[in-house]
């Protein structure tokens, strides 16, 4: 019989102490809320502050109640304060004010609308614009930088048929009669989304003994970069990297023909061809 009663005893004690440790939660928190009361920059802030004041006093009644004591009233829920009326801080709650909770009629107060629905809404919101913001910072990773236009005057060539040549598709270069060749003839640059850019390269090879300075005319769009080296050695090959921009392309089809040509003598030339659809 004696064992019953320790084991009963011991199991009494662990739940005090368990109420105990729980009713310091809710007086830190209590006394947290009280003080940001004060502070709150709006007075919708300070009111939802105090509505949840009211909710940790009730609590700590129900703490009371499992302890033993008397069943309290609940507490008056804190009333909304107007503008140029809210104190400048709201004293804290004694910790045995609910030995003996003064009794205040039900009809004085009204339980304040929860706001739980309208907390959440903003939450998602929140949460949808942060992964917005995240998808557009990913979309522009593989945006290239704009090198200078070329300071030729040509105007390029466009045509209007749809069909272009699958990316990266190497055709037979087309080498002009007097020693300039091109490979390959065609890129498609595939899809690109307003605002982004895509680059490739051609493959220039000066077939003659002398060295050449190329000329690369500028596209009708306005919207091609190109960068390359100033002269082609003799029997040499240099790389003539094209950019698209997609923010100053047109949206829907882009096909462009560049004429490329020697500056002292335009005769020796040849035509490559950029294809691509800007969205």
């Amino acid at each position: 019989m004696s064992d019953d009663f320790g084991t009963i005893n011991l199991r009494r004690g662990e739940r005090a102490r368990e109420i105990e440790v729980l009713r310091g939660h809710y007086r830190q928190h209590r006394d947290a809320l009280a003080g940001m009361v004060a502070d709150a920059p709006t007075e919708h802030l300070a009111n939802e502050y105090q509505r949840i004041i009211g909710e940790i006093d009730r609590a700590l009644a129900k703490l009371h109640e499992l302890e033993g004591g008397a069943a309290a009233p609940p507490p008056p829920p804190p009333r909304s304060t107007e503008p140029g009326q809210r104190p400048l801080a709201t004293p804290p709650v004694a910790n045995d004010d609910f030995a003996d909770p003064p009794t205040i009629p039900a009809s004085e107060y009204a339980e304040p609308r929860s706001r739980l629905p309208l907390i959440i809404g903003a939450a998602i919101l929140a949460l949808a614009l942060i992964a917005w913001m995240i998808w557009r910072a990913s979309d522009r990773t593989g945006e290239t930088a704009i090198v200078e236009e070329p300071t030729a005057t040509a105007t390029s060539d466009t045509a209007d048929t749809g069909t272009s040549t699958s990316d990266d598709t190497i055709e037979p270069a087309a080498t002009a009669p007097a020693g300039l060749a091109v490979v390959p003839v065609s890129h498609d640059y595939g899809t690109i989304r307003k605002g982004t850019r895509a680059t490739r390269q051609y493959e220039l090879s000066n077939t003659t003994d002398e060295p050449m300075t190329i000329n690369v005319a500028r596209s009708a769009c306005r919207c091609l970069f190109y960068e390359h080296a100033p002269v082609i050695p003799p029997k040499a090959k240099e790389n003539l990297t094209v950019t698209v921009d997609g923010a100053r392309a047109k949206a829907g089809p882009l096909h462009e023909q560049i004429r490329i040509t020697s500056k002292a003598d335009a005769a020796i030339g040849t035509t490559i061809d950029v294809n691509a659809t800007i969205q």
